[in-house]
Formats: structure tokens, C-alpha cells, sequence
């Protein structure tokens, strides 16, 4: 997942005008309607402001992600707002935001969706990467910045498409979050692969390395719910999981967000689940 593959120049503002979270989503919402990412402004906007009523998308380290899945869209977009004073984003870590990545994306990509905010928390989470994002001068550059921490990762992460015992660029995440990183990569791949009509070799290189890190546990509950229950891994919006579509009890949701420790199942279909 390379993150600047969704994100065109044009829709990055290196200092928003926005002094609030409503109007910055208002700013950001309308870059994707100018470039014609998305093509109606007001029920887009309506969805992503009603997603943040539900709950704020601030992830913490000062990094947003509003979203909103949208049909009709070709393909996920997103669009970058930094905001160098920062901004109450009623963020988890009760931190000023400076960086707003608002996502859009079809119904159909939901896991592109997953990969994408998965990818960038982790890149982020690196402070030499936000450091850089918050010294770059033009949208040129801060999409540059992201690029080298892409291909930086990438290195790390994948040797000649062989299985390895340990992810170095994984180590500063607990085992919990590494495995709903490594879950997000592999049914990306998947389906990549179930698309693909070439390359096919390359991909399911790929999806080897990926299956050789996951913790066996995880991998096997995995494989049983690709079997009959696909998607495997999917995210909570609202209080209510995106797999099976039932409503989750608020507090069980609340503890799910707040346990970063463990990875979590739905109550209901027993699927992975994924809070933003």
C-alpha cells in the first residue's frame, strides 16, 4: 500500500484556513469535489460529518482520518490538510490535530479503505516521517515525504518474498496492532490476486510473506473466516460492525478502541474487527 497513490497534488493543502474541525472537513471535502473525486458535495460532506458526530476519527499523535464510504465512487481518494497550529479534533490522545487525511471510498473498497488508514498510522507513527511532514513547504514535498517512508517500509518489511520470523519495521507496535496491520495487508493482497491476470506469481510471493508473520492463532481464525465469511477483517463504524451489519453495544466498542493491547472479534459473526 503506497499511500500517495490516493492522494493528488492538488488535493493537499500545506496550511488550511480552517480553525475548526467542521469547516476543515468542509475545506477538505470540497478539494475532492473540485477534482472531481467525488461528484455530489452534499451528501458526501453529510456523510462524513455524520461519521464524525458518531466519533471523532482523531487517531492520536495529531493525525485525523474522517471518512465516509461513498457509492458510486471509481475508487478510494483522499484528500491532506495540515494545519501547522493544530486543531481540536476531540482526538483519542486529547491532543491537537495537524495532519487530516479525509477518505473516501466505495463500498467495494473497504479493505483498500482498512490498508489505507492502517498504512498511514504506521508510517506516521515513525517521528522522523511526521517530523518531515510537518517541515515540508508544498504539497509536492509533504507527498514526497510519504513516498520515502513507503519505499523505506517496503524494504524493510519484504526480503526477496521469503517468510521471516520477525518484522523489524513491526517491532514498535504491540503484537496486537502488528497482526490487524498484517490482516489489512494480506486480504488486500487477496484480493489483488483474485483480480489479477498478471503478476499472479509476484502477488502470492507477497501474501507468503505476510502469512509468515502473523501469529499462528490469528492466522488460523483467519483462514476459517475466509472460507465461508469473507471479509476476514473488518472495520466498526458507528457502533456497528461492517461485516454483519448488527449494532455492537457502545461500551463493548468503547473497550475495543481503548485496548490496543488485543485483537478483537464481533460478537456477532466473529469476524475480526477494526476501530478508527
Amino acid at each position: 500500500m503506497v499511500p500517495t497513490k490516493f492522494i493528488s497534488t492538488g488535493c493537499v493543502v500545506p496550511q488550511m484556513e480552517s480553525r475548526n474541525k467542521s469547516d476543515a472537513l468542509k475545506e477538505l471535502t470540497y478539494l475532492l469535489c473540485e477534482s472531481k473525486k467525488v461528484k455530489d458535495i452534499g451528501p458526501v460532506l453529510a456523510q462524513v460529518m455524520a461519521r464524525e458526530i458518531t466519533e471523532s476519527t482523531g487517531i492520536g499523535r495529531g493525525i485525523a482520518v474522517p471518512h465516509a464510504r461513498i457509492p458510486g465512487m471509481k475508487g478510494l481518494a483522499c484528500a491532506l490538510g495540515r494545519i501547522p497550529d493544530g486543531l481540536d479534533f476531540t482526538a483519542v490522545d486529547r491532543k491537537p490535530v495537524h495532519l487530516i487525511f479525509l477518505i473516501c471510498y466505495p463500498p467495494a473498497e473497504q479493505t483498500t479503505y482498512l490498508n489505507f488508514v492502517a498504512t498511514v498510522a504506521r508510517l506516521l507513527s515513525e517521528p522522523e516521517h511526521l517530523k518531515g511532514m510537518m517541515a515540508a513547504k508544498t504539497p509536492d514535498q509533504m507527498l514526497e515525504i510519504l513516498d520515502g517512508a513507503s519505499e523505506r517500509f517496503t524494504a524493510t518489511h519484504e526480503v526477496s518474498g521469503r517468510p521471516m520470523k520477525t518484522d523489524p519495521a513491526l517491532t514498535k507496535l504491540g503484537d496486537a496492532q502488528a497482526d490487524i496491520i498484517l490482516l489489512a495487508r494480506l486480504q488486500l493482497c487477496q484480493e489483488m490476486l483474485a483480480a489479477a491476470k498478471t503478476g499472479k506469481s509476484q502477488i502470492k510471493q507477497r501474501i507468503d510473506t505476510i502469512r509468515g508473520l502473523v501469529a499462528p492463532r490469528v492466522l488460523a481464525h483467519y483462514d476459517r473466516l475466509c472460507v465461508g465469511r469473507a471479509p476476514a477483517l473488518v472495520p466498526v463504524e458507528g457502533d456497528t460492525c461492517q461485516g454483519c451489519f448488527m449494532k455492537l453495544p457502545s461500551m463493548f466498542v468503547q473497550r475495543v478502541r481503548q485496548d490496543p493491547a488485543h485483537i478483537h472479534t464481533c460478537s456477532n459473526c466473529s469476524r475480526y474487527i477494526y476501530v478508527v
